[in-house]
């Protein structure tokens, strides 16, 4: 049977299409169209996905968006704002309750601190909440306050905060020790904001279901890690470290022996002066003895090279990184230049064919 109008296609089809639109572009093309498309809008097996963006379809969101959570608010599947311009006017007009029993994923981006701090608590009633995303330009110098906020969050699997002022690393993170009562089911943790030790390890002592953590390396603050307690994370198998200021290769030795934890993939990025981090013997006999579970390894270290200013070099022996320890798990080291600097790299042998393989492609897709 041909099909010789779009109203005689199923609504299957329409929701696979409306699932390619953001809400309020949904809502300004087929609300008023006729009594059909108003039932295939507030069905229940419609989900929305909320986007503001720096586009031209902001009017059409500042237009549509007040309307849709005063009727749809059941149908919401994520809340994506990452607007410069009107994000803090638009998050401040948003009243959360748990109505929004759909709602998993918060996405919020440039946002003030102040409006951050008021709707955190707004967020505590919501059943599904399982992914927030956020990024504020902050103007606060203590993020402790708004982590103990994020940690009230019951549902919570996935945090991102990102908290970075480029002329301003002394930002701290004032938290005590978690106890019993204050457990976050956070799993997956992104800091990408400057962190200290001690700050480090307090923050992770609220989450222990903690199973992939990245964070950045990037503040003036001397703190003797070897006075810090371990932490206890048995979930953890992913670690993302990118390495800035005042971590030498002995002090990220003994920053993993205080993980205590069963890691299967380590991603380490520095830019670090010790050249301890290119020993290949050092690196083996430590991830024997401490990493025993570990699968994969991404390693990369920058070089710089310019008039007035030098890392120092590598002068190792190279073929210490191609002995049997190596060529066993296939990690392969590279050296590139680029520009002024240069790059060593340690990855799977798997992830640089893989690379390569999609170069090439588009490399004869050009010619």
């Amino acid at each position: 049977m041909s099909i010789s109008s779009i109203e005689n296609l199923p609504n299957e089809t329409f929701y696979e299409i409306y699932d390619y639109f953001d809400a309020c572009e949904i809502y300004h093309s087929f609300s008023n169209l006729n009594h059909r498309f108003h039932q295939l809008i507030n069905s229940s097996s419609l989900l929305f996905k909320i986007r503001l963006g720096d586009s031209g379809s902001d009017e059409i969101f500042m237009d549509n968006y007040q309307q849709i959570l005063l009727l749809n608010k059941d149908q919401i599947l994520s809340i994506h704002l990452w607007s410069r311009e009107n994000i803090n006017q638009v998050v401040s007009s948003f009243s959360f309750c748990s109505s929004f029993n759909c709602l998993e994923s918060i996405l919020f981006y440039t946002i003030k601190s102040d409006v951050l701090t008021s709707v955190l608590p707004k967020l505590t009633c919501l059943p599904r909440l399982f992914s927030l995303t956020i990024e504020t330009w902050s103007d606060v110098k203590d993020l402790g306050d708004i982590y103990r906020l994020i940690f009230n969050l019951p549902k919570l699997k996935y945090m991102k905060f990102t908290a970075m002022e480029s002329s301003d690393f002394d930002a701290i993170v004032s938290l005590p020790i978690a106890t019993n009562e204050q457990i976050s089911s956070i799993e997956h943790l992104i800091m990408d904001h400057p962190c200290a030790f001690d700050e480090l390890f307090a923050i992770t002592s609220y989450t222990p279901h903690l199973r992939r953590l990245k964070f950045l390396s990037l503040t003036n603050r001397n703190v003797n890690i070897r006075s810090i307690k371990s932490m206890i994370l048995p979930n953890l198998t992913h670690l993302s470290i990118h390495i800035y200021r005042k971590m030498p290769f002995d002090v990220f030795q003994i920053f993993i022996s205080k993980l205590n934890s069963k890691l299967k993939v380590l991603s380490l990025n520095t830019m670090q002066e010790d050249i301890a981090y290119l020993d290949a013997d050092r690196w083996e006999e430590f991830i024997l003895k401490k990493l025993p579970q570990l699968e994969k390894f991404y390693f990369k270290y920058t070089a710089y090279l310019s008039e007035n200013y030098e890392t120092p070099m590598y002068f190792g022996q190279r073929d210490r990184f191609i002995s049997s320890f190596w060529l066993q798990r296939q990690w392969i080291l590279e050296i590139e230049v680029e520009s002024e600097n240069i790059i060593y790299s340690i990855r799977p042998y798997q992830y640089i064919k893989n690379k390569r393989s999609f170069y090439l492609e588009h490399f004869f897709f050009m010619f």
